[in-house]
C-alpha cells in the first residue's frame, strides 16, 4: 500500500487534508474534500483481516438514511489497493468527552440513548446493524444525537459479530451506554480487544455484585428512575440478559418518552461548580488596601465636594489624607458636549474691563452664594450656541421665544422650523404610474397571440411517400422520432435470486443508479466467480421511462471496470443495441436513435474487485 499524506487525491476525487482521530486499530481516518460535489467528507482507510467484511457492511449501511446516523457515502478500493470508506464528517462531542466533564442525569441519559436507539431501529428494519456500540460511537451535536460507524465499526471488530444475533448485541450496547452515562462505568462488550487502538481511553468496567451480575444502577445513582433501573437489571443479570431487550426497538419502547437533548443542562448539581456567594467589598479593598481612592474628575468637569473641600475654597488648607488640588486642570470643551466655560467672576478689586462686584460680565446681577459655597469652582457654564441675553435672571425672553429658569437654564426651547419639500405626493405619483404601466403590459400580454414553442429535442425527420398506380402508398413510412426527453421513471432488477431467506444483488438499491447523485451507487453481491458464482447466468436492470422517448447515447458511470454488458431495447429478450465492458465512464453511441419506453442493462459477467467479483453502478444517463 502506498503512503498517503495531506494533499493526496484518492480515486481522483477525495483530497485528503489532515488526519482525524479514530479508536479503530485497523483504520486511519482523514478529513477530506470531495472535489466533484464540493463538500467536506471523512475518509477512513481500512486494513486487516476483516477488510472485506467492513466494506460489505459499509455498503449495506449506505442504504440507511436517518438524520441521527452518520451516512456512508462511498466505499471501495483504488488502483493502489487502498480500501476506503467515505462518510459524512463526524461532528459534535463524544459521550466519552461528555462524561469526562461530569455524569449525565437520568433524564438526559434517557434522551441520548433513546435517540440512538431510534436511529438504530431504522437501520434494523433494513437489515443493517452496528454491532460495535461504545461511548466513542455516540456524539451529541447541539440538541441532536449522532451515531457513527454504522456497519464499518462492526465489520472491523470481527466478521463474526455481523452474524451472531447483531440486533440483540445492539440492544445490549444501548443499555450499556445508558449505564455508562450515569455511572462512568462500562458494562458492555470488552473494549480492550484487538480491534480497539491501544492508545484509546478505555472506560472502567462496571462493578459486580455478590452474584456476579452488574451492580444495580440504583446502588450507584440516588433517586434513579425505577424503569431505567429495571431495564439495566434485565439486560445484565446473571442469566446473560435473556430477559433483556432483543433489538433497538425494545430499548426505544422502554425509554419513551424523553425530552430534548441538551448535555449542558444534563450535568447534575453535585458535579457542577458551586456558585460563589455574594460578598461585600470595601473601598479600601477595591483600591489595594491603601484606604484612599484616587481622585477622579466627574464628566461634568466639576470636582465633588465635601465640607472640607468647601473650606478649601475659602482659603483653607488641604486636610490630611486628601490629595493636593489639581490647579493645572485645563477645561476642554470638546470633551464635554462643546460647551465653552464662562470666565469666573472678577475679584473684589476688579481690573480694568471687568464689571463691579455683584454683577456678571454682561452687567446682570449675580445671586449671592451660600456660606461655604465656592463661586469660582462652580462657575455657571452656558452653551455657546445661545446668546448671553438668554441667560437673564428669569422669565420670558421675547428675542428667542423661550422660557428660562432663575439659574439661567432653559426650561423649553421651540424647535426651529425647517423648510423643504414633502416627498409623499411624488412617491404616490410614481407608484400610480408604475401600476398603470403594469396593467397595460398585462392586457397586451393576454391579448397578443401565443408564439410558437420550439422544443429542445431533435426535430422529427420528414417522411415522404410515393403513390402507386392505384393511388395507395407503395412503401410503409419510416418510424418517426419523438420529441420527449428520455427521463428514467423507475427500475426493476431482473434475475433475482433468493438465498437463505434474503434476495441477492440488492434490488432495493436499484434507484441509486439513476438518482442523479454520483456519490451513491447500486452494487451487487460479491461473488467468487465472474459468472455470478455459478448461481445464475445474468443480471438485468430494466429502466422504464416516463414516456416513450428517442435515445441515441447511453452512458454508464461505474466504480468497477471490467465484466461484460449489453444494452437491450425493452425488457428481457429485447433487441441488443450495443455491448462492451464496463469502464469508469462507459459510453454507447447508437447507430441511429431508438424510440422506446424502456431499456435494459444486461450483465453476463461481473467486474473483478479486490475481494471477488462485484458491480458498482453509480449513474445511468440517457440522451
Amino acid at each position: 500500500m502506498s503512503t498517503v499524506e495531506p494533499g493526496t487525491v484518492l480515486v481522483e476525487r477525495y483530497r485528503l487534508r489532515q488526519q482525524a482521530s479514530t479508536d479503530l486499530a485497523a483504520a486511519t481516518a482523514w478529513e477530506a474534500h470531495d472535489l466533484i460535489l464540493d463538500r467536506e467528507v471523512r475518509v477512513t482507510l481500512v486494513t486487516g483481516p476483516y477488510t472485506g467484511d467492513a466494506l460489505d457492511a459499509a455498503r449495506r449501511a449506505a442504504l440507511v438514511t436517518d438524520p441521527r446516523l452518520v451516512r456512508v457515502l462511498d466505499a471501495g478500493s483504488d488502483s493502489d489497493g487502498r480500501k476506503y470508506v467515505v462518510t459524512e464528517p463526524y461532528t459534535g462531542t463524544t459521550l466519552t468527552e461528555i462524561i469526562s466533564s461530569g455524569l449525565v442525569d437520568g433524564q438526559q441519559a434517557r434522551a441520548i440513548v433513546g435517540e440512538a436507539a431510534t436511529a438504530l431501529g431504522v437501520a434494523h428494519t433494513r437489515g443493517v446493524h452496528h454491532a460495535a456500540l461504545r461511548p466513542e460511537a455516540v456524539r451529541v451535536d447541539g440538541h441532536q444525537v449522532r451515531v457513527t460507524g454504522l456497519g464499518l465499526d462492526g465489520g472491523l471488530a470481527s466478521g463474526d459479530t455481523l452474524n451472531v444475533k447483531p440486533a440483540e448485541l445492539d440492544a445490549q450496547g444501548l443499555v450499556a451506554l445508558l449505564y455508562y452515562a450515569m455511572t462512568a462505568r462500562w458494562p458492555g462488550q470488552d473494549l480492550e480487544a484487538d480491534w480497539i487502538a491501544k492508545d484509546t481511553l478505555i472506560p472502567l468496567p462496571a462493578q459486580l455484585d455478590d452474584s456476579g451480575a452488574v451492580a444495580p444502577l440504583s446502588s450507584l445513582v440516588p433517586h434513579v428512575d425505577t424503569e431505567i433501573d429495571a431495564l439495566v437489571a434485565r439486560t445484565f443479570d446473571t442469566s446473560g440478559g435473556t430477559e433483556g431487550p432483543k433489538n433497538p426497538d425494545d430499548v426505544t419502547a422502554a425509554l419513551q418518552p424523553w425530552g430534548e437533548v441538551s448535555v449542558v443542562a444534563s450535568l447534575p448539581g453535585f458535579v457542577q461548580p458551586e456558585p460563589e456567594e455574594p460578598r461585600r467589598q470595601s473601598i479600601a479593598e477595591a483600591f489595594g488596601g491603601e484606604g484612599v481612592p484616587p481622585a477622579r474628575r466627574p464628566v461634568t468637569g466639576r470636582i465633588a465636594r465635601t465640607d472640607e473641600t468647601m473650606a478649601m475654597g475659602a482659603g483653607g488648607s488641604v486636610p490630611a489624607g486628601y490629595p493636593e488640588p489639581q490647579n493645572d486642570y485645563t477645561y476642554e470643551p470638546q470633551a464635554y458636549g462643546q460647551h465653552a466655560p464662562v470666565p469666573p467672576p472678577p475679584p473684589e478689586a476688579a481690573p480694568a474691563g471687568y464689571p463691579p462686584a455683584g454683577y456678571d460680565q454682561y452687567g446682570q446681577p449675580v445671586a449671592q452664594a451660600q456660606p461655604g459655597y465656592d463661586q469660582a469652582q462652580y462657575a455657571q457654564q452656558q452653551p455657546q450656541q445661545y446668546p448671553p441675553q438668554s441667560y437673564a435672571p428669569g422669565g420670558y425672553d421675547p428675542n428667542t421665544g423661550g422660557y428660562y429658569e432663575q439659574d439661567g437654564g432653559f426650561a423649553t426651547q421651540p424647535a426651529p422650523k425647517r423648510g423643504g419639500v414633502n416627498p409623499t405626493p411624488i412617491v404616490l405619483g410614481l407608484v400610480g404610474v408604475a401600476v398603470v404601466a403594469g396593467l397595460i403590459w398585462a392586457i397586451n400580454a393576454v391579448l397578443s397571440p401565443t408564439p410558437d414553442v420550439i422544443a429542445d429535442a431533435t426535430p422529427s425527420p420528414t417522411v415522404s411517400t410515393s403513390a402507386g398506380a392505384d393511388g395507395g402508398s407503395s412503401e410503409p413510412s419510416a418510424p418517426t422520432e419523438t420529441e420527449a426527453r428520455p427521463v428514467i421513471d423507475s427500475g426493476t432488477l431482473l434475475g433475482e435470486l433468493d438465498w437463505e431467506g434474503s434476495t441477492l444483488d440488492h434490488p432495493e438499491a436499484v434507484e441509486r443508479a439513476f438518482d442523479t447523485d454520483p456519490a451513491t451507487f447500486y452494487f451487487t453481491t460479491t461473488y467468487q466467480r465472474a459468472a455470478f458464482g455459478g448461481f445464475k447466468d445474468f443480471l438485468g436492470m430494466e429502466l422504464r421511462l416516463r414516456e416513450p422517448a428517442s435515445v441515441s447515447k447511453i452512458e454508464l458511470l461505474t466504480n468497477t471496470p471490467g465484466g461484460k454488458v449489453q444494452i437491450l431495447k425493452g425488457g428481457e429478450g429485447g433487441e441488443v443495441l450495443a455491448e462492451g465492458t464496463f469502464a469508469e465512464t462507459t459510453t454507447f453511441e447508437l447507430p441511429e436513435p431508438v424510440v422506446s419506453d424502456s431499456f435494459t442493462i444486461w450483465v453476463t459477467e461481473l467486474p473483478q474487485v479486490s475481494d471477488g467479483f462485484r458491480l458498482e453502478l453509480s449513474e445511468v444517463v440517457l440522451s
